[in-house]
């Protein structure tokens, strides 16, 4: 024993130094053998992609024929397992540069071909199944497919080096491990020896006891990675592998002593008690049972039974070895139900098919083919030059060539033709064939279908003729549409009127050619263009236009009178309407028509009328005019007469002193509403108080009247000011009294009425009038009225109801005008026999104007030394002004033209204030005090003047302030002062 030992510790010795020395040497071998099998591994993988590949053609090519949803899923499969294999062989080469480049393209191409079946699968599902195959037999996708084989190729050849230049090295390495070892070996032999006999006779007996061990082991362990079994013939399990837990999901301690078939609900194909009888005379049956596991799940397994007799007397058992089979046996049972269901839609289509492989001279026919070709019953196979018999001379020989170009290299192609049946008969027949390779690629497999499509040829042969003559009658209709739209063009370029048509947006669609030369714009600098961005519009209209086109976009038209710039720059007035056009059911706005009538010279010719009928108005308030100027000059004659007669009687002096001048005061008010009756311009707003602006009106007009026509006022108490031009307001109620006068001829009443307003929408007002505080001034009378018909049109230009040669007043369309400008609103009543009422609805004027019209001056003497200047050619106004300010407190330096005022301010002369007359000879009073300014910048400068024009009115407002005579010695001495002060600071 002692030997024994020490033998196995020089064993030890020798093995240990041993391995420490051919370490290396194993570790490159280790190395070796793992480059080699990763070389396999790509290998292998690279066949996975293949195998996706060419399932997912085939799979695709067997949809587009039978439209078969598992055909489709097995399709899905087969891109997954192409991916999933692309996948890995990136990640097994990322060592490989060379390899990434070429799996890079690989995926692109793979990218390129599944977006063309993506693409020819969703042209199948909408039914356009033609149009899918010839996507897949496109040149696009033959480029792809043969791309991808040469990739493939490449990267197989690059791996298959690889493995040559692995196995080398494997070689060369195990000749010098070899060569280490013998060494090795040879060194420890003599150890060896001397050990191994005395270890022989002691291991001799334990290795036969281990070998029969680890057989049984090994036995029991290949039991039990397989589902195995065993059962005695009543069924009760006694032996459960480990195989069995996993399939069934019973462990051996819940399945032994079990019935087997009531554990797993066995369905068997035949009875069971054959099955038996079978394992006692044969020793062995196989077969599919149908089985269910622990949760439920449907199996179906394929069954190897061995009966196994008892030794020495005891029962015989059955071994059982079970293999689950169910997705084949499932697959096989779909494929089974499809191709009966490809035969009855191939029966119910009428679709016959044909299968031909290149190295065999008939192809197989099916039933529905021999129906539609009209051969026997009986015949399940045609040669390809029987085939061609049945085909029209006239397409043999386009069909044959066909055919031999798909059996050769086309992988599809599609044709109709013309067949010729026995009974006489000749049918369209449009063909599908598909080509797939065959034999290990020897031959070509071509699949055809064939379907009866005479009926759609005749139809589409009809659909030619009808689409032949709706072309025909299309082209006719289209030459009609131009030549209308030709004549439209020509009526509407040829419209007098601006006409635009805009979308609702406002952007222009069209324009016709008098809009286009009055604006002198181009078509394209204005069709698409919004509607108020192009053209003359000024600032104000074109930020009003946006409104008024929302407006019209909402179904509201629009209608006033709008200024544009012509071509010239001169300004053009147009009676301008924007008029929605909705559609055919009446309810969207489609477009709107922008149209424009030049009124320019229409308005021009109402202005001229309209001052023509104030001077016909003024002659006839001539004879009334002339009366009141008259007693004013009695009573300034009389009252001058008095005093001068006895000067030294002050009281009496003074009192006639007052007499004359309140009667110049009087004439002053006429004058002023004379002139500002002729006056013509701008409108000029102010805050005017409507009490004496009647109680003046209602003197005037009693006066022009004469004894048969009563002027009575009617004005509410505090009426509030009105917000107006005094000049204009004056001309309107003027002539409107004139109407009125004139619609009494027998005699009757006018009545001057004034009352605040408060107007609220939905309130009991005129529509026309919009929300807001309005004086409402009213000038009735009791004439003989007007009916609805002359109602109607009285606010329209030149309407009257005067017979010719007869003065017609003024037009109401003028007064109606001039409120709607103040920001008013006009109405007018009227019944035959009762008389007319006119209202006119002006804004309140704020109470900030109010208050600074109504303020009076408390006549307060000015207290600043001043000289003021005074140039006047007239003698007796030059003394009396000059009297008057030197009364209050101003020194005076006197001239009588402008030319000396200049020469006596050249020679410095101390001049604080200069006031001019606007009329004089030599130089103006304008051109006097521009001058003036001239040589003294900062000196106030006024413009005293009688005239009603505005030709006086300053440009600039800061040159000089203008003032109207007759003016006040307060008046102008309060404005002086405050010039004074403001220079002076």
């Amino acid at each position: 024993m002692f030997s024994a030992i020490c033998a196995l510790l020089l064993i030890a010795v020798i093995a240990v130094t041993t391995f420490i020395i051919g370490l290396p040497y194993m570790r490159e071998r280790l190395s070796a053998a793992s480059s080699v099998e990763h070389t396999y591994e790509v290998i292998g993988t690279i066949g996975d992609f293949l195998l996706g590949i060419q399932n997912l053609e085939s799979s695709q090519q067997h949809y587009l024929l039978t439209r078969d949803q598992a055909a489709l899923a097995s399709y899905n499969r087969g891109v997954d397992r192409a991916r999933r294999g692309l996948s890995q062989l990136q990640q097994l080469t990322l060592d490989n540069p060379h390899q990434q480049d070429r799996l890079h393209t690989l995926q692109d191409q793979v990218h390129g071909l599944l977006t063309i079946t993506n693409r020819a699968n969703a042209a199948a599902d909408s039914g356009n199944v033609r149009d899918a195959a010839d996507m897949i037999q496109a040149g696009d996708a033959a480029k792809l497919r043969n791309g991808i084989r040469h990739t493939v190729d490449d990267v197989v050849a690059e791996e298959q080096q690889l493995l040559r230049q692995r196995r080398d090295a494997q070689a060369d390495l195990y000749r010098r491990t070899v060569v280490v070892f013998i060494g090795l070996s040879a060194t420890a032999a003599g150890g060896l020896l001397l050990g191994g006999f005395a270890l022989a006779m002691a291991l001799r007996a334990a290795r036969s006891a281990r070998r029969e061990t680890a057989e049984r082991q090994r036995l029991l362990a290949m039991m039990d990675l397989a589902a195995v079994m065993l059962r005695d013939f009543d069924g009760i399990v006694r032996f459960w592998s480990e195989g069995c837990h996993r399939l069934y999901g019973w462990t051996a301690t819940e399945a032994v002593g079990r019935p087997a078939h009531a554990l797993l609900q066995t369905v068997f194909p035949i009875p069971q008690a054959e099955i038996e009888g079978r394992l006692r005379r044969d020793q062995e049956w196989s077969g599919e049972l149908r089985q269910k596991t622990r949760d439920g799940t449907d199996l179906i397994v394929q069954a190897r039974k061995l009966l196994r007799p008892g030794a020495n007397g005891q029962v015989p058992l059955i071994m059982e070895n079970v293999t689950d089979v169910t997705p084949q046996a499932r697959a096989e049972t779909a494929l089974r139900e499809n191709e009966a269901r490809l035969r009855l839609a191939q029966q119910v289509g009428g679709i016959a098919s044909a299968d031909w492989t290149t190295s065999e001279p008939r192809a197989l026919c099916s039933e529905e083919f021999r129906r539609l070709y009209g051969l026997p019953p009986q015949q399940d196979a045609i040669t390809q030059a029987a085939w061609l018999d049945l085909i029209h001379p006239g397409d043999r020989d386009r069909v044959a060539t066909e055919m031999r170009a798909v059996a050769e290299h086309t992988d599809s192609v599609a044709s109709e033709f013309r067949i010729r049946r026995d009974d006489g008969g000749q049918r369209w027949i449009a063909m599908r064939a598909v080509s797939f390779a065959a034999n290990g690629g020897k031959a070509r497999r071509v699949i055809s279908a064939h379907q009866d499509v005479t009926d759609l040829v005749a139809a589409r042969e009809d659909l030619t003729a009808r689409r032949d003559d709706l072309e025909r009658q299309v082209a006719e209709r289209t030459a009609a549409v131009a030549e209308a739209e030709m004549r439209f063009r020509a009526i509407f370029d040829s419209q007098f009127q601006l006409i635009s048509l805009l979308a609702p947006d406002g952007t222009t669609l069209e324009v016709n050619r008098t809009a286009l030369e009055t604006g002198g714009l181009a078509r394209h600098e204005v069709v698409g263009h919004k509607f108020w961005t192009v053209g003359g519009w000024p600032r104000s209209e074109r930020e009003r236009l946006p409104e008024e086109v929302a407006a019209a976009a909402a179904g509201s038209p629009v209608r006033r009178e709008a200024e544009l710039h012509g071509t010239n720059g001169r300004s053009i007035w147009i009676d301008y309407s924007l008029k929605p056009v909705r559609d055919a059911a009446g309810g969207r706005v489609e477009w709107i028509i922008a149209e424009g009538h030049d009124v320019t010279e229409r308005r021009a010719m109402a202005e001229s009328l309209a001052q023509a009928k104030k001077m016909q108005a003024l002659s006839q308030l001539a004879a009334g005019i002339a009366h009141d100027f008259n007693n004013i000059l009695q009573a300034v004659s009389g009252a001058a007469t008095m005093a001068a007669r006895r000067p030294e009687d002050h009281d009496r002096a003074r009192r006639f002193a007052q007499i004359s001048i309140d009667a110049a005061a009087r004439g002053a008010a006429i004058t002023e509403r004379l002139l500002s009756f002729a006056r013509q311009g701008e409108m000029h707003t102010e805050a005017i108080p409507v009490t004496s602006l009647l109680g003046n009106l209602r003197e005037l007009l009693t006066g022009s009247f004469g004894s048969a026509i009563t002027v009575q006022t009617a004005i509410a108490p505090d009426v509030p000011m009105v917000l107006a031009d005094r000049a204009q307001i004056e001309t309107v109620l003027v002539n409107l009294g004139t109407n009125a006068r004139e619609a009494m001829p027998q005699g009757g009443t006018l009545t001057l009425s004034a009352e605040p307003v408060h107007v609220v929408r939905g309130g009991p007002f005129p529509a026309d009038v919009p929300p807001g505080d309005y004086v409402r001034i009213a000038v009735a009378d009791t004439g003989v009225g007007m009916n609805a018909t002359t109602l109607a049109r009285m606010a329209e230009p030149f309407f009257s109801t005067k017979q010719p040669g007869q003065a017609i007043g003024l037009s109401l369309a003028m007064a109606k005008g001039f409120v709607e400008q103040c920001g008013g609103a006009f109405t007018i009543s009227s019944t035959p026999g009762a008389g007319t009422t006119v209202s006119l609805w002006l804004p309140q004027a704020a109470e900030e104007a109010q208050v600074q019209a109504g303020t009076d001056l408390d006549g307060q003497h000015s207290l600043i030394p001043a000289r003021v200047l005074i140039v006047d050619d007239d003698d007796f106004v030059r003394e009396v002004l000059a009297a008057q300010l030197e009364a209050v407190g101003f020194a005076t330096l006197v001239a009588s033209s402008g030319n000396e005022a200049v020469a006596l301010l050249e020679s410095g002369e101390t001049v604080d204030v200069l006031i001019s007359d606007l009329a004089m000879p030599g130089i103006n009073g304008i051109e006097t005090i521009q001058r003036a300014r001239a040589l003294r910048p900062r000196m106030p400068c006024f413009l005293v003047t009688g005239y009603a024009t505005e030709q006086a009115a300053p440009a600039d407002e800061s040159v000089f302030t203008l003032l109207r005579k007759p003016v006040s010695a307060d008046t102008l001495a309060r404005q002086i002062e405050a010039a004074v002060r403001a220079t002076r600071g």
